[in-house]
């Protein structure tokens, strides 16, 4: 266990203005946005995550939710926030992998948390291209409008958190956030497990 508290911590969520919030500078509105850890590149944190999406390592996917929800507790009571939202997967993405890797890390925020998550309130409707390769203005251009709200009023003067397994240029949070924000969402905030260096 004592790999996991080598894992690079970013401190993110005690950062105002931090790289991440930076991000969405003149993009988006959000209240603040964080992640726990820095994505590296062939590092442990990289082989976590691709046991979480592509190894069915569910349970890995809980544990890191809750190693999230050790760091993100003090972030989500200053915000008052109301739940959280898993970054949407398309359904046909996450019926091959066999659940969203989002949804299994805000069960484990929840563990340690105690804030709830809403996995079912927006979907992905398009099956967009994975973005890994794609420039930021192209992956910007993957993810326009592909976000569907299924109860308005769910989230209607609520602070949600967009829970997110790794941000890169943010291209499908701000999307996502924007959706929320369209139709009313008093607050939104973003937190990924980790951030692409």
């Amino acid at each position: 266990m004592s790999c996991f508290h080598d894992l690079p911590y970013t401190k993110f969520e005690r950062l105002e203005n931090n790289p991440i919030e930076k991000i969405f500078w003149g993009r988006t509105h959000i209240k603040f946005a964080c992640s726990t850890f820095y994505y590296i590149i062939d590092s442990p944190i990289q082989h976590i995550i691709h046991h979480i999406k592509y190894r069915g390592q569910d349970t890995l996917g809980v544990f890191m939710g809750e190693m999230m929800g050790h760091t993100l507790q003090t972030a989500l009571e200053k915000h008052e926030i109301d739940f959280c939202i898993p970054m949407p997967l398309h359904y046909k993405k996450e019926y091959a992998r066999g659940y969203n890797q989002a949804s299994l890390l805000c069960a484990g925020i929840k563990k340690i948390t105690l804030v709830n998550y809403n996995d079912k309130l927006i979907t992905r409707e398009k099956n967009t291209s994975t973005q890994t390769k794609k420039s930021r203005i192209e992956r910007w251009g993957n993810v326009e409008d592909v976000f569907v709200i299924s109860n308005k009023s769910e989230i209607l003067d609520k602070n949600i958190v967009i829970i997110d397994d790794v941000i890169t240029t943010g291209a499908s949070t701000e999307a996502c956030a924007n959706a929320l924000l369209k139709y009313g969402a008093k607050s939104v905030g973003i937190c990924g497990l980790a951030y692409t260096i």
